[in-house]
């Protein structure tokens, strides 16, 4: 018996349990029916009082009306009436107000809590959508709403009004808002980005952000798990694949303009198979790699290229055609665009773009050919009229000057490992007229390096590599690494942690322990740092190493090609071996003595001998803010010394 009493119980109450979790309609009905019972409670109870509840609906009325108002209270005569309508009134303050107010609470917080999940399908037109939170999904906003001119441009292009971004997360909460929020660049104006909660590579959730309607998509590539089956390449070429059947189901609809980041080089291609829409993919780690390398043969050019790919530092890369120009020389448009300088043209063979850097200064602008010019921002596009002429350029041209003394081999120490180091040495063996010795330092397995660095085989002289296995945060380890021998030192993130945070504070303290060990050597070697985290650059910022931040760089290429697609190319060209490079020049390479030289004369004389001059590298001990100056004033004069070097576009044949 006592058994089955339980049972019951037990019975009821998980009848209520599930009545109540259907909703706020079931919770309504319940309270109603409590309020039914009491009000018919309290009616019996007062009817022996007497008129005017004597009767059974008069006495259920007025028991509601003390449960649902509690003004009556005082109303009343004689001591029982008063005590059940007491009792009946803070009943109702219970029942009638306060399970009211819970539910009506709680639904609309369930309510609100649904629409902060983004949920709702969006409608759209011509809007920037990006696919995935990652590292580098806030600085690409950011990047997005600095670019005023190239966001003018673009919304022109497509006939919209204003820029809407929408952002698809696999988890869309206050969190990622108030991380909008923090950043400097993005501020108030974080409540115009819509979130979204889902994922790339699902069709419902592209559907979800109205992916088809989108003028561009930015697919940057999620943060490397450890998964060994499924890496981001995989989800982002699936979602590739997504959109294109996402296209299939609506004939004749045009395909939006895709961004799309890629780390391995030999998924590329497959990437570009996937989609048959208008794409452009940035290979991440063959970027990063390219970066690198290019900083070991010129250090210091860390700066030049955060300076070149951000669009909120200084100086910007833009590509934009003159009609008006057409049949003007090169040396002529440079002495008429007297606040930009001009790096070369884009002309677009079989539809392709094709970037053609440093030109000579008789080059005619053609028709179908677009300027690429280095300035401040679009106000600065503009030329003086009054400075143009179609006469020949005369200019005297003097031998062409060697790119560099190679040295008989550059040893490279490599502290760290993660995916951009196969890619960097791959990088080295690229460069045919040197050679290199690398010694890589990292906790990574022997046989796991040997199966990455396999296509080694193809190139045994150019790179000869020295594994060490060690912890280079113990000081006793670094020690032996000899560091103070080597000409060059690459510090790299740990791919091993799962937090930026935790990766770049073994990079750091790495980095303090080595410098111990430099101070004590004969010869300093360049250093160069890769960073996760960019609020930690100003950690390390008083030693002398270059800072290459690794979101950051890619977070400016993706927003920066996703409203210009003529930059992949131009940045391919630019980082890739041979053809157009950027370089150091001592003054006294084009006959400049120390003193005071405008910077259009440094362009005439750098024209002469082949090369376009982009700004002017100073001395950083002397010029401790600001000595990187691309695109100075042409007309000031600007005092040189020994010590200082041009910054200059070169082609390496």
């Amino acid at each position: 018996m006592r058994f089955t009493k339980l049972r019951i119980r037990q019975k009821i109450l998980f009848t209520l349990e599930r009545q109540l979790v259907k909703g706020a309609h079931y919770q309504l009905l319940l309270v109603a029916a409590l309020i039914g019972i009491i009000s018919i409670l309290g009616g019996l109870l007062v009817m022996p009082s007497g008129p005017p509840t004597s009767r059974f609906g008069e006495s259920v009325w007025w028991a509601f009306l003390r449960l649902s108002d509690p003004g009556y209270l005082g109303d009343d005569q004689g001591s029982w009436r008063r005590l059940i309508s007491t009792l009946i009134t803070v009943a109702g303050y219970v029942v009638f107000l306060g399970s009211l107010v819970a539910i009506i609470t709680t639904w609309m917080n369930r309510k609100i809590r649904h629409l902060e999940q983004g949920l709702t399908p969006v409608t759209a037109n011509n809007h920037l959508l990006i696919l995935g939170w990652s590292n580098r999904t806030i600085h690409i906003a950011a990047e997005i709403f600095q670019s005023v001119g190239r966001i003018k441009r673009f919304l022109l292009r497509f006939g919209a009004n204003k820029l809407q971004l929408i952002i698809l997360s696999e988890e869309v909460g206050p969190f990622q808002m108030q991380e909008l929020k923090d950043h400097p660049m993005i501020g108030n104006r974080a409540s115009e980005i819509v979130l979204r909660t889902g994922l790339a590579i699902d069709r419902e959730h592209l559907r979800r952000v109205d992916s088809l309607n989108a003028s561009a998509i930015i697919v940057p590539s999620l943060a490397y798990g450890r998964r060994e089956l499924i890496n981001p390449d995989i989800e982002t070429i699936k979602c590739l694949l997504s959109l294109n059947a996402e296209a299939s189901m609506h004939p004749g609809h045009k395909l939006p303009y895709v961004v799309a980041e890629i780390q391995d080089e030999f998924k590329v291609k497959a990437a570009y198979r996937s989609y048959t829409g208008p794409l452009e993919v940035v290979g991440s780690n063959t970027i990063l790699s390219r970066l690198m390398a290019q900083n070991i043969r010129h250090p210091g050019l860390s700066e030049v290229y955060n300076e070149l790919l951000s669009q909120i530092v200084n100086n910007n890369l833009f590509c934009q055609q003159f009609p008006e120009l057409v049949g003007y020389s090169i040396g002529s448009l440079k002495r008429a665009f007297t606040r930009a300088v001009i790096l070369g043209v884009v002309h677009y063979p079989e539809g392709q773009a094709v970037p053609n850097l440093n030109l000579p200064d008789n080059h005619l602008l053609a028709t179908d050919e677009r300027l690429v010019i280095l300035a401040k921002s679009s106000a600065d596009l503009v030329w003086k009229s009054n400075l143009l002429s179609k006469k020949a350029t005369q200019s005297l041209m003097r031998t062409p000057l060697p790119v560099e003394d190679p040295a008989e081999t550059i040893r490279v120490l490599v502290l760290g490992w993660n995916e951009h180091v196969p890619s960097l040495i791959k990088e080295l063996c690229s460069y045919e007229e040197e050679s290199y010795f690398v010694r890589l330092v990292a906790l990574r397995p022997l046989q796991e390096r040997e199966k990455e660095l396999q296509f080694l085989n193809e190139h045994p002289k150019r790179v000869s590599l020295e594994h060490v296995v060690a912890d280079y945060i113990r000081e006793s380890e670094i020690q032996k690494t000899e560091a103070g021998s080597f000409d060059h030192i690459v510090m790299v993130s740990s791919d091993r942690m799962e937090e930026e945070e935790e990766a770049d504070a073994r990079t750091m303290v790495g980095y303090v322990l080595l410098e111990e060990l430099l101070e004590k050597a004969p010869k300093r070697p360049s250093v160069l740092l890769e960073l996760a985290d960019p609020s930690n650059e100003s950690l390390i910022r008083r030693f002398q190493a270059e800072v290459i931040i690794s979101p950051m760089v890619l977070s400016h290429l993706l927003a920066g090609i996703a409203l210009q697609r003529e930059l992949n190319s131009i940045y391919t060209e630019l980082f890739t071996v041979g053809g157009a490079e950027i370089i150091f020049r001592e003054p006294k390479a084009y006959g400049i003595s120390p003193g005071e030289i405008a910077f259009h004369e440094i362009e005439t004389l750098a024209a002469s001998h082949g090369e376009t001059a982009l700004g002017l590298a100073l001395d950083p001990r002397k010029h401790k803010k600001n000595h990187l100056r691309l695109n100075p004033d042409k007309k000031r004069k600007q005092m040189l010394s020994e010590t200082d070097h041009l910054v200059v576009l070169t082609t390496v044949y």
